[in-house]
């Protein structure tokens, strides 16, 4: 599932015209909340690439579930996609330069957490 994207009607499976039509006015609804918003809030927690460690591997590209990761040829460093992403982590234990982290997830919060949670 990606926010923004709705899949109503026939996408689904087998469905009748009034069921679909339904489906479609209730799609058309939901975007038009979205858009009166005039803004859309994004996940806090989101990867971050630190572009001075980053190999250029590109196996966080390849296990990123959301297609967040892009690739940039020109400066040979893969880059996070900040509205795709949601924090899930998955690009953080693949990459193999540790050129990737959480926001608010640090290793040294997450200590920090630990020591306070001990102490």
């Amino acid at each position: 599932m990606t926010d923004g994207i709705f899949v109503v009607g026939c996408c689904q499976g087998p469905k009748d015209i009034p069921d679909t039509v339904a489906q479609a006015a209730a799609a058309a609804a939901e975007v038009l909340a979205l858009i009166s918003k005039g803004k859309v809030e994004i996940e806090a927690a989101t990867a971050v690439v630190d572009e001075k460690i980053c190999s250029g591997c590109q196996v966080c590209k390849l296990i990123c579930p959301y297609g967040a990761i892009s690739f940039d040829e020109e400066k040979v460093v893969c880059r996070v996609n900040a509205a795709l992403c949601k924090g899930c982590g998955v690009c953080v234990g693949g990459c193999t330069s540790d050129a990737i982290s959480l926001s608010h997830f640090t290793n040294e919060q997450i200590l920090a957490q630990m020591e306070g949670a001990l102490g």
